[in-house]
Formats: C-alpha cells, structure tokens, sequence
C-alpha cells in the first residue's frame, strides 16, 4: 500500500501485510456493514484503512496552550542548531523529538513508548482523535486535538489508503 506522507512525497506502508486485512465487519457477513452509521460514505466498520500514530496527551486548564508551545519545540529539536525551517524536517529526526517529549511530558501510559500506539483501525480511537489519524496529513505534527481525555499532539508516521 502507498501512503501519502509530508515526509516525502509517497512511502511503501510499513503496516503489516495482516492489519487491513484483519479490520472490517464485526459480522464480517456484508449485508449489514455500516448499518447502524458511521457520518461518512464508508463506516468504520466497512473502512479497512489502519493508521499508525503517536501522540502526547496533556490534561488540566493550560494543557491546549502547553501543547501549542511543546509543538514548537518538538519541531526545534528536531531541525537541531544547524537546520532550517525551509528545508523541512527529517523524518526520523522528528519522529526522534516527538518521542523524547512524550517519555518527558504526556500523562498517558504510552509515554514509556515515545507516545507511540502503533497500527489501529479506523473506530478504535475516540472521534476526535480518528478524524485527525485517519484525515489529516501524514507525517506532521497536529494539535492539540481536544478530547474527553485532554489535549493530543498527534504524529501521524503511517497510514494505508
């Protein structure tokens, strides 16, 4: 699968070759896929589009503007002393700084893993946070995202289409 991606201009999916293949109906019959909704053409159950992201959760009243300011400094460390905001970021340099923040900053368990949450399918994240994974651009940071849970920088490094 290819992705589209800000980090260069297509990617082969890292995704496995079993994640697409292993989303879809609950009932896996057809006939009933997407029957009770979904506000787009395809339900999440009829999506079979997975999304690999990371992200940072801050909570409290100053958690939006916090995220605001740690974006900035993500993208800082991530073009070093040397880079230049025009020439854009490396990859791995960013996905590098996005990391070390989260291990430092977020309050939610997949800190110890640089924010990182792996492949998921459309549906298993709360709605804000799925709109973003699965319609925004790859391979930038976005946010904050505002959910029942607080305020989300979102990574998104992959996502099949």
């Amino acid at each position: 699968a290819v992705a589209a991606t800000a980090f260069a201009p297509a990617v082969t999916s890292r995704a496995p070759a079993s994640a697409a293949a292993t989303v879809g109906s609950a009932l896996g019959m057809g006939l009933f896929d997407g029957l009770f909704g979904g506000d787009s053409p395809l339900s999440a159950a009829q999506d079979t589009r997975v999304a690999e992201a990371s992200h940072i959760l801050l909570t409290g009243p100053t958690a939006a503007a916090e995220c605001e300011q740690l974006k900035v400094q993500i993208y800082k460390d991530a073009l070093g002393w040397f880079g230049k905001p025009e020439d854009g970021v490396e990859p791995e340099k960013l996905i590098k700084a996005f990391g070390n923040k989260a291990r430092a900053t977020s309050t939610c368990p997949s800190k110890a893993q640089g924010g990182s949450l792996g492949y998921f399918p459309r549906g298993q994240m709360v709605k804000q946070f799925d709109d973003v994974a699965f319609g925004a651009q790859v391979g930038i940071i976005h946010g904050p995202v505002e959910t029942e849970f607080g305020s989300h920088l979102i990574l998104i490094t992959d996502r099949t289409e």
